[in-house]
């Protein structure tokens, strides 16, 4: 199994985002009204009395008679509007429902219909539209700062691969995404999250306070890579750095590449961690290594190693085999997809062009994603930026990659 990990330590504030749920949520029954309005019935006004000089009281008499007996139906034209409006207000409301789940099951990305939400009495289940309490069934310790909260969920759901579920401190109104710990697309009726705990992470340092039992409000998921879905069979090389927990947002690409039944896809993963006891997955990663050799290649790296045979564990052996240190372009060669090369100016004539074009031509399409804590993005590719579209800098600049070669998940 997997779990759910978070790509930084910071957290933002929860009544910043999501922001237009309840405006949509009120537009989509505005145009709704009753039709009660539209119905009117009238009065045959009583005929002029021949006894004008009857004393009012007769007249008043005479006329509330008059009113009593002469009132009729609605005209037919009126019956025939009401059926109309009904008749065009249902093929409205099924056209809308039919698009709706069309729209739902092509994008993959789970989110409530307002009008389902009103009428059903289903029980909720996770949605990007609203903070749902989610129960939190079980904790179990990773390392020292390091565990896996699994949640069980209302009803099933299906979670995309690439995409991120939002936790909220309800306490301080702070919210963090996380990458759901999962192998497939397949309907799950349960939600693993892997957290690791920072001092200065308010929503981290939550997670780690809370209890079995205890509901935690949740949303999402949203997706956060398009291109990790139908569209991950577009790449013929796929090269990742992970930084930690970062590990899982890449572990359902993985699967999901290297079971593509129509394309073999090739994988290279830097895994890069702190230690050798907190690089998650490794012996599944290892195990896939051996059953997908021509397809997974992978090196690890940590910042430091075992000192005693105390601290020696199954997963930290005390010879240890992969590099030390921080991240660096030594590393990455030979590892990585090469970044594409510029076209100079002296490269524009005779044979040379057409070779450069040729080269193009069969020039295999690639993509370099970063995930991991913040300081470990901005060494690797630099600052993220809000827009995500800041220039490639640090390790990947230098070595020349672009924007339009490297992903990096948002923190």
């Amino acid at each position: 199994m997997f779990r759910l990990s978070t790509c930084s330590r910071g957290a933002k504030t929860a009544s910043s985002l999501f922001n237009t749920s309840t405006a949509s949520t009120s537009t989509s029954t505005s145009h709704i009204h009753p039709i009660a309005a539209q119905i009117r019935c009238y009065a045959r006004p009583p005929k002029p009395s021949s006894f004008q000089h009857q004393q009012p009281a007769a007249q008043k008499t005479t006329f509330n008679s008059t009113s009593s007996t002469t009132a009729r139906a609605p005209k037919a034209s009126t019956t025939s509007n009401i059926i109309t409006f009904l008749a065009a207000s249902s093929i409205g409301i099924g056209a809308y429902l039919y698009q709706w789940n069309q729209h739902r099951s092509s994008s993959g990305v789970l989110s409530s219909n307002p009008f389902f939400d009103f009428f059903s009495s289903s029980p909720e289940t996770l949605t990007t539209e609203k903070w749902t309490p989610i129960q939190l069934t079980k904790i179990t310790n990773v390392s020292e700062h390091t565990s896996l909260f699994e949640f069980r969920l209302p009803a099933p759901c299906t979670i995309p691969i690439s995409s991120a579920i939002y936790v909220k401190d309800d306490q301080i109104q702070a919210m963090r995404a996380y990458t759901p710990v999962h192998s497939t697309e397949s309907e799950q009726g349960t939600v693993q999250l892997l957290i690791k705990r920072y001092s200065e992470g308010q929503v981290s340092r939550f997670m780690h306070d809370a209890k079995e039992g205890q509901k935690i409000e949740m949303r999402g998921p949203v997706l956060i890579w398009p291109g990790g879905r139908e569209d991950l069979k577009q790449w013929d090389e796929i090269g990742m750095i992970a930084g930690g927990t970062g590990i899982t947002a890449f572990m359902p690409i993985i699967h999901s590449a290297l079971t593509n039944s129509d394309k073999k896809i090739k994988i290279s993963l830097l895994f890069a961690s702190q230690s050798p006891e907190e690089l998650y997955f490794k012996d599944e990663l290892d195990y896939l290594v051996k059953t997908f050799p021509d397809q997974l290649r992978v090196s690890y790296t940590v910042d430091k190693v075992p000192a005693t045979a105390e601290t020696t564990t199954a997963a930290a052996p005390s010879k240890w085999e992969g590099h030390v240190g921080y991240v660096t372009q030594g590393m990455l060669q030979g590892l990585l997809p090469p970044p594409k090369k510029a076209i100079t100016q002296g490269d524009v004539s005779g044979s040379q062009d057409k070779e450069q074009e040729k080269a193009g031509s069969e020039e295999k399409k690639s993509i370099v994603l970063v995930c991991g804590p913040e300081s470990m993005v901005n060494h690797v590719a630099g600052t993220r930026g809000m827009s995500g579209q800041e220039p490639i800098r640090g390790v990947l600049g230098a070595m020349g990659y672009q924007r339009d070669q490297v992903f990096r998940f948002p923190n």
